[in-house]
């Protein structure tokens, strides 16, 4: 036999677990002597102790333990798998969930995320002289990307500098329908597929052709799409 200090230190449980564990009927001790009190525990109880800790660690509560100890009923430990894989799924999909935000900045803002040898590009300057407005949007509380609108210029925008993906060009239309009525966005024919992004996500108005020749003398093609913001699909 074992008392319960010694028994505690062999099967690695604390002595108040196993008092707490007699007093709940859970785990009783094989013996108390009746004049001191104390418990004693044997050999075979130490594969018990252990099933209740394997139990215990696939997340059964004690009174679940307890019926599955009494009953056998192995529909006790399916059910908890199913719960617990209920909450896999629930903490993946919080992992996973994609929440946008935009916020205006200014020249100071456009500095912080771009770096400082950005600070003389036409952009910066532009949100500096407030010929531009500066909009930076935020996937999951962090900078994803940054685009800017020129008012004057019939709220015009370049989508190469934009947005990446779809999610973040609906999300940036919705935010600018508050903003203007319509936006002309140009797109590059041969960097991207804006062109396609923004005739299937919004009500065109008009689009005009034009190109211009570039530093490197290739001849570059561009479409400035004027979208209604206030009737996009």
């Amino acid at each position: 036999m074992y008392k319960i200090g010694d028994f505690s230190k062999r099967v690695n449980v604390p002595i108040k677990t196993l008092r707490y564990y007699d007093e709940i009927d859970l785990f009783k001790p094989s013996y108390i002597d009746d004049f001191t009190g104390y418990r004693y525990y044997v050999d075979n109880q130490i594969e018990e102790i252990k099933k209740i800790i394997m139990l215990k660690e696939l997340n059964l509560s004690l009174k679940e333990i307890d019926d599955y100890l009494k009953t056998g009923d192995v529909n006790i430990i399916e059910n908890k798998g199913k719960e617990f894989k209920l909450k896999m799924e629930a903490i993946k999909n919080y992992v996973e969930k994609v929440s946008y935000e935009i916020i205006k900045g200014d020249y100071d803002e456009f500095i912080k995320w771009n770096g400082y040898r950005c600070a003389d590009t036409p952009a910066a300057l532009e949100i500096r002289d407030n010929v531009a407005v500066y909009y930076i949007l935020l996937k999951n509380g962090k900078f994803e990307n940054d685009f800017l609108v020129f008012p004057n210029e019939q709220n015009s925008t370049n989508l190469n500098k934009m947005v990446t993906d779809d999610d973040e060009f609906v999300f940036c239309i919705n935010y600018l329908k508050s903003q203007y009525k319509y936006l002309i966005m140009t797109s590059c024919e041969q960097t991207d597929n804006s062109a396609n992004r923004v005739r299937e996500h919004c009500k065109v108005i008009d689009e005009v052709y034009k190109q211009e020749n570039g530093y490197d003398g290739r001849l570059w093609k561009y479409i400035d799409h004027k979208v209604s913001l206030e009737d996009n699909k």
